[in-house]
């Protein structure tokens, strides 16, 4: 089966929430922005989007999830269940040192995590899926705010999303915020350059909310298959 699209979610922190936050309704709602997007990127009226995967890594605790849409089981379409994996994943992730830069372990059907040594770790790793190119889907941005990049011969591209070629062949990767990106590129320019020259920018003008980016990349990826 040909996956159609690989996301990533990449935030600077998420607060810790467990099982008694749900219930009581006090999640953070940072916990029910990253359900909502884990929602806009599997779930359809009739079923899961089996083609699609999901990565979510928290940078200050170097914890990368993945959420493999072929293999996902029990991932409904509300967002208790939906906070209750995530949150049985981070709390593996969070309470066992030995996931540390070893294979992949399963949280739940289709849920993976593991922690890496750094970011750095983390830029090994993303460049070793061997994805051609790295769309960051953001905000409206100028290359001008990220003074960083001035020194770079290649400065990343910055294309409208329905300019784009073969996007069935890339790695959409969703800051939750602009300073989000512009760490993240700061940190990749600073550790692993040569990167750089896969990173397109792709500003979503109108489309302020990660998880709505994320359903009108699938439709635009949907439009596509139904072209054919």
């Amino acid at each position: 089966m040909i996956k159609l699209a690989d996301f990533l979610l990449y935030h600077e922190s998420i607060p810790d929430y467990d099982k008694s936050h749900i219930d009581n309704g006090t999640t953070p709602p940072i916990i029910y922005k990253i359900c909502s997007c884990i929602r806009e990127t599997f779930c359809l009226s009739y079923g899961i989007r089996k083609n699609n995967n999901l990565y979510l890594f928290i940078k200050d605790q170097n914890a990368l999830t993945l959420f493999i849409g072929n293999e996902l089981r029990y991932l409904g379409p509300d967002e208790r269940s939906q906070a209750l994996l995530l949150n049985k994943a981070l709390g593996k992730a969070r309470n066992n040192s030995k996931l540390k830069n070893y294979s992949w372990t399963e949280s739940t059907p289709g849920i993976r995590v593991k922690i890496l040594n750094n970011f750095n770790s983390f830029l090994l790793y993303l460049n070793s899926l061997n994805f051609p190119r790295l769309m960051f889907i953001c905000d409206p941005i100028s290359l001008y705010d990220m003074p960083f990049l001035y020194h770079m011969f290649d400065l990343p591209k910055i294309k409208e999303l329905e300019q784009l070629k073969h996007i069935k062949e890339s790695f959409f990767i969703f800051p939750s915020n602009n300073q989000d990106l512009s760490e993240f590129l700061k940190s990749l320019v600073h550790i692993y350059p040569s990167m750089l020259e896969l990173v397109t920018l792709v500003p979503l003008n109108k489309i302020k909310a990660t998880e709505e980016k994320i359903l009108y990349v699938n439709f635009q990826i949907d439009q596509l298959g139904s072209a054919k």
